[in-house]
């Protein structure tokens, strides 16, 4: 009885999430701009859900693909293929109860919204977004990177660095993993970026003053 009780549960906040996605991406495509952290605010209790699925929304190229509205407490297929992409960066994060589970969600909890944790850290949302999702190869994020979102953060560059799946110590690094998707490197990410000229330029320089420094 449980356990059916806990899976009508399930299917209950699924199809709610499925809902509110399925709005929001509504009201992207008819121009309305919405504000993800106004979805946020006004459903607290799916934050972590919905702060994934705006940036793959955003980034990973889920905003070109079809809507269908969910059926009652049925996720629609669109809905199925968000979620599941939420699911599996839960489930492949670190088990450890300090490891950062998601970059946007720990940078709600320290009161930026993902476009501002963005800036703060020298980036544009869509290439924030291609860090959360893993987009980026973890040999080529900057030392200084790592750096910067654990001063943002507040919490250790080591956290940082196990969540991107790079090393905080020293020289280009590669993860321990390498992810089934096709990667591009960080300076590739931030070229293709709206980051003003300046921006671009200071993070070349600084991926090549890390390079030269390099044992």
């Amino acid at each position: 009885m449980s356990d059916r009780h806990d899976d009508q549960r399930d299917r209950e906040r699924q199809y709610e999430i499925d809902r509110i996605t399925f709005q929001y991406a509504t009201e992207f495509r008819s121009g309305r701009n919405p504000r993800i952290e106004e979805y946020v605010k006004r459903y607290p209790e799916y934050t972590g859900e919905l702060l994934e699925y705006a940036l793959y929304f955003h980034t990973i190229g889920f905003g070109s693909e079809p809507l269908e509205e969910p059926a009652e407490l049925s996720l629609s297929p669109a809905g199925e293929k968000a979620m599941a992409w939420v699911r599996e960066q839960v489930a492949a994060a670190s088990p450890a109860p300090a490891a950062i589970q998601s970059l946007a969600q720990l940078g709600i909890q320290a009161g930026y919204t993902p476009p501002r944790l963005a800036e703060a850290v020298g980036l544009t949302f869509d290439v924030l977004g291609k860090l959360q999702g893993h987009a980026i190869a973890a040999a080529t994020i900057p030392r200084a990177l790592i750096q910067r979102f654990a001063d943002v953060l507040k919490t250790a560059p080591e956290a940082i660095a196990a969540y991107l799946g790079a090393s905080p110590a020293g020289g280009f690094y590669m993860a321990e993993q390498q992810p089934d998707q096709q990667q591009e490197s960080f300076l590739d990410a931030v070229e293709a970026s709206a980051l003003s000229t300046e921006g671009k330029r200071e993070w070349a320089e600084i991926i090549r003053a890390e390079a030269h420094n390099s044992p």
